[in-house]
């Protein structure tokens, strides 16, 4: 879930707008512009905005229909239906801890005035640095730290509501509908709410999460290697069960408990194991169950044949855009769509050097890298963008046909 900026006084600007941007594309064929997606009064214009999108729909449709499908979900879907942004999060641990807050605020040198939100992310990490000091480690921040990530855990689970995953759970069954002669889709999202797995349950899909079958379930790095298979009785081999994807949750679970060293997942836990916006991600990314995540990610990104959907993501986890941008540098079969809100702001942003990630992007597209399609769009618009690129292509039929012929 956690996205860190240094630009709040932006991100409150785009906040508080109450509609999202007019969708706008920016790719190879873009002639070096952001163009709308959105159709106008005028025909001529009308005509060429709906090519536009049918341009996206193929580009969009390519990533799905890939030999290996991967889509990495950020902070937007959840925040685009009430998600707690970083300055949600600000304010609810300002709230929770009260003179507290204002007495870490005055150890750790912070200077956010009282009635501006600042970075939770850059906050909590020098708190961090506090608690584990070599010497003298200060308690009180430790115990406001322990506060704080509870709070944040409670805000992250208590938004969720089932009525308002329309656009998840139409997005996943998009995702989940591939030939079975292709991999399973994988789904890796840096949040730790539960969108994901609501939103698979209310449409029937089934996702393999690397937990097991056990009460509680423990997580297992190999039961990513299991699968669902149906038998029936007039069928000599085993057939795969389609609707079905792997999820991989990269900074933990507002579910997940850790427990004798074993990673359980529970309902309601006591102490959620995630990785909160603090100084040690690096450090906690290197235990399990994210060593598991993260080997999951740099495998899935070597893949030959990958499709590679980026929503709502900001860009802002280090350790992962180096990933992607090491798959957008070596992996030449590396089809890849990111649409995110602001996409294009971000791109003009070159003092944000997180956000400069995007820019390079678009300046690979604007150079004629056809890998590459930036949306500048909101969850709700990228669900409406999405074609249905589930049924078998000629190229599928072929290579069905050739392995019946050749049995």
């Amino acid at each position: 879930m956690s996205e860190g900026t240094n630009d709040t006084a932006q991100l409150a600007t785009v906040e508080a707008s109450a509609t999202p941007p007019i969708p706008k594309v920016f790719a190879s064929w873009t002639s070096g512009q952001w163009l709308p997606l959105a159709a106008t009064d005028d025909t001529d214009e009308e005509k060429r905005a709906e090519d536009r999108k049918r341009k996206v729909a193929q580009s969009l449709g390519q990533a799905l229909s890939a030999d290996q499908s991967l889509t990495l979900f950020g902070l937007g879907p959840s925040a685009g239906i009430g998600g707690p942004k970083m300055s949600d999060l600000w304010r609810a641990v300002k709230d929770a801890t009260g003179t507290v807050f204002t007495e870490m605020q005055a150890k750790v040198n912070d200077t956010t005035k009282p009635e501006t939100t600042g970075d939770i992310e850059k906050f909590l990490s020098h708190c961090q640095h506090l608690a584990r000091a070599p010497v003298d480690p200060d308690s009180d921040a430790q115990a406001f730290i322990n506060t704080a990530e509870k709070v944040i855990a409670r805000a992250c689970s208590e938004f969720v509501n089932t009525e308002a995953l329309g656009d998840h759970a139409h997005v996943l069954r998009l995702i989940a509908r591939r030939s079975p002669d292709k991999g399973r889709p994988r789904i890796f999202t840096t949040n730790y709410d539960l969108c994901i797995e609501q939103a698979a349950s209310r449409s029937g899909i089934l996702l393999i999460d690397g937990f097991g079958r056990e009460t509680p379930p423990a997580f297992d790095g190999g039961n990513y290697d299991v699968d669902f298979v149906r038998r029936r009785a007039e069928v000599r081999s085993p057939e795969y069960v389609g609707g079905v994807a792997h999820l991989i949750k990269l900074h933990g679970s507002v579910d997940w408990e850790l427990e004798n060293g074993q990673i359980l997942r529970r309902e309601k836990p006591e102490s959620p194991v995630i990785i909160y916006p603090r100084s040690d991600k690096f450090e906690l990314t290197y235990t399990q169950p994210f060593l598991e995540a993260i080997s999951q990610l740099q495998t899935s990104l070597r893949h030959p044949n990958l499709g590679l959907i980026v929503a709502g993501f900001s860009f802002s986890d280090s350790h992962l855009s180096e990933m992607l941008f090491t798959a957008v540098r070596r992996n030449l079969g590396l089809h890849m769509v990111v649409a995110t809100w602001g996409c294009e702001k971000h791109c003009d942003a070159l003092h944000l050097s997180y956000r400069e990630k995007v820019d390079d992007l678009r300046k690979l597209a604007e150079r004629g890298d056809s890998r590459i399609t930036l949306i500048d769009c909101d969850f709700a618009t990228l669900a409406r963008l999405m074609p249905d690129a589930g049924t078998e292509t000629e190229e599928d039929r072929l290579r069905r046909t050739l392995r019946e012929l050749l049995r």
